[in-house]
């Protein structure tokens, strides 16, 4: 009788060992978030420091216990700035279970992740693009920094202040930099000019010498730029060689530091709009953790696309700690629109139902001589 009791008994503890053991599973099985990224091609290098300050942050919160006792493991596939294999990484992650996506990197790859995403409903936070299909509301699309007609609009309200009216516009051929590039003229067109010229230039900029010097020939008082680091140094520097003076005014995806590593002291004067905070401003909250956040994994070189990146995976996670303790797409969602106005350490990021603001910051910065910035 007592062999019976025992017997019993520890079959009841089985039993209820085998029904907590999912539940634990579920409590440490990873929260997984998917990333559609550009590894190949000639815009390859988009994707470099912002990735860096994702890992950054991702790591600091895995140390940290991660997110309500669950590591959040990024899945990154890529889709060689293609809009169709950007949705279809995202279907992908989707099968995957993934929760969420983040910082699809560049407009065509932003589109096509945006387009698939909105089809089988889960949130895609900060795509690294400000293009205005990605930016325009959507039920799924939480964009983090500002828009590039946000952008455009403010530099072209700068250039009339000061007094510069013969304006250019040079730009990577490609989708997005050439929505920039029509966005600033009709921007320019709203203070009753016209833009003086504009040049498409390659993606590997084999044609930025030839570009340039039609530019030149236009005597512009101002060239704004939409064109990746390789592409915007070649031109600069041709167009210097080629005795034009100009000012020279980009929006946020040329890295100041990679531009005058490249051409030093023909970067000299470039001015670039930034939609993140200064990254050596420690006394923000956010910017000191963002440097602690970067020297643990190793990186000392601190930049504006890394703490973009870091940013937007930071929104990624605040979300996520308001999904619930198992997250799913649609708790992602719910949480991340129950932002309102969040200061995340001295900036705000809005979101709340039927509205997606994110950040409504920035800045202009000047390149000096030595490399650094003027702010």
């Amino acid at each position: 009788m007592q062999y019976k009791k025992i017997h019993l008994l520890a079959s009841a503890l089985a039993a209820l060992l085998l029904a907590v053991q999912p539940a634990v599973q579920a409590q440490t099985k990873p929260l997984l978030i998917g990333q559609t990224y550009v590894q190949t091609g000639p815009l390859a290098t988009l994707s470099t420091e912002p990735l860096v300050g994702i890992r950054a942050l991702f790591t600091a919160v895995n140390a940290n216990g991660g997110v309500n006792g669950r590591p959040i493991e990024l899945r990154q596939l890529d889709d060689a700035y293609d809009p169709a294999k950007g949705a279809e990484n995202v279907k992908t992650f989707v099968k995957d279970g993934a929760v969420g996506i983040l910082m699809p990197i560049g407009t065509s790859s932003a589109v096509g992740a945006l387009k698939a995403a909105n089809e089988l409903k889960i949130p895609v936070v900060g795509s690294y693009t400000g293009a205005a299909p990605v930016v325009k509301p959507s039920e799924y699309g939480f964009p983090v920094r500002i828009s590039f007609d946000e952008e455009y609009s403010r530099i072209v309200n700068h250039l009339f202040t000061i007094g510069l009216s013969r304006i250019a516009f040079a730009h990577n051929d490609n989708p997005g930099a050439r929505s920039a590039m029509e966005s600033t003229q009709k921007f320019i067109a709203e203070r009753g000019e016209k833009m003086v010229g504009s040049v498409p230039i390659k993606n590997d900029g084999s044609d930025a010498a030839e570009r340039a010097a039609e530019l030149v020939k236009l005597k512009p008082k101002a060239v704004v730029l939409s064109a990746t680091n390789d592409v915007a140094a070649k031109f600069i520097t041709a167009y210097r060689a080629a005795g034009g003076e100009t000012a020279f005014y980009s929006f946020s995806f040329l890295n100041g530091q990679k531009l005058f590593q490249d051409i030093k002291k023909d970067a000299a004067g470039v001015v670039i709009s930034q939609v993140v905070p200064y990254p050596w401003n420690t006394a923000m909250p956010m910017i000191a953790e963002y440097q602690a956040a970067m020297k643990k994994i190793g990186a000392t070189e601190f930049s504006y696309a890394s703490l973009e990146g870091y940013v937007a995976a930071k929104v990624m996670v605040e979300g996520l700690k308001r999904a619930g303790a198992n997250p799913t797409a649609d708790s992602l969602h719910k949480g991340l629109e129950s932002f309102k106005t969040l200061d995340i350490g001295g900036i705000a990021v809005s979101y709340r139902p039927g509205e997606h603001r994110g950040l409504t910051f920035s800045e202009l910065s000047m390149l000096k001589a030595d490399g650094r910035y003027l702010r």
